[in-house]
């Protein structure tokens, strides 16, 4: 620098001139960071995106072609593969939507969850930076099933899939607020993933993932109404269904699909309402649990 320039310099200085901002970055910036960082660990890691969605695949084939005759008697044409594929999208969104929270563990292990929590951003931006990270993993998972549902025999159209990826994207949003609000309480992974694993397997097998929800014994009844999975799972099978169930009888589908509260059929709006709600409370708990994280 010259000495005019240095002269220059030090008389805007003096004069009070405006300097460039400094301070906290804004709201929506923090989110899109810590969303991208997210987004960008998963397609970097190959192994972790073919292992994602190879344990779904194999138990659609698995139980589509082994145990599907003696596991359910579905009515119309409708067949077993067909029936469990709309649980294995809701599985591996469930799967991969609660597993993102270990990265708040790893985080935290490699000091990346200090660096963050003491900058000036506001701890609730990193929150939803994390979950629509988490988010949206699951949701390219999900639409990657999608994909390949033809080489398994499923049959679906473009129009019943443009329907189902805003309603996974708001089964992942709810899920991964969960990861997330259990990762910020635990310090290492081994403990998150057996944690996880005791949330995610009761979840799972008491969600009408692979089998209808409405034919189960009293007090298995009690346990799937209040899994908040099994109205994720419900109208997301309603809608992948329902070119098969509109050529069925009228009670049909209230048999294999829909959820029941003492003799009422909640509708598939109700269903995603009360995701929603969920939903809403996850995202409370997860934000809650970010601001007090040390």
């Amino acid at each position: 620098m010259t000495v005019s320039a240095e002269a220059g310099a030090d008389a805007r200085v003096a004069a009070g001139a405006p300097r460039r901002a400094t301070g906290r970055a804004g709201f929506l910036q923090v989110v899109r960071v810590i969303w991208m960082r997210e987004v960008l660990i998963y397609f970097r890691d190959r192994a972790r995106m073919i292992s994602a969605f190879t344990m779904p695949v194999i138990m659609l084939v698995m139980f589509g072609e082994g145990l599907g005759n003696s596991i359910a008697q579905l009515p119309g044409d409708i067949g077993y593969r067909q029936f469990i594929f709309p649980g294995m999208v809701a599985m591996i969104v469930l799967m991969n939507s609660v597993f993102s929270g270990v990265s708040i563990v790893t985080d935290r292990q490699f000091g990346f969850l200090r660096e963050i929590l003491v900058a000036p951003v506001s701890r609730t931006a990193i929150c939803i930076g994390k979950i629509s990270g988490g988010a949206t993993v699951a949701l390219v998972n999900g639409a990657v099933m999608f994909a390949i549902a033809p080489l398994l025999g499923i049959d679906i159209t473009l129009e019943v899939v443009a329907k189902l990826l805003p309603l996974i994207a708001l089964v992942s949003f709810m899920l991964t607020g969960l990861g997330v609000a259990l990762g910020s309480r635990l310090r290492s992974v081994e403990s998150f993933q057996m944690l996880s694993q005791v949330a995610i397997f009761p979840a799972m097998f008491l969600s009408g993932i692979f089998f209808p929800i409405n034919n189960v014994p009293a007090w298995m009844d009690v346990l799937v109404k209040i899994n908040p999975v099994t109205y994720a799972v419900a109208p997301i099978r309603e809608i992948a269904l329902s070119e098969q169930l509109a050529a069925v009888p009228a009670d049909a589908p209230f048999q294999i699909t829909h959820v029941e509260w003492f003799g009422y059929t909640l509708s598939t709006w109700e269903e995603i309402g009360v995701v929603l709600a969920f939903g809403a409370l996850m995202l409370t708990i997860a934000i809650r649990a970010i601001r007090t994280t040390e």
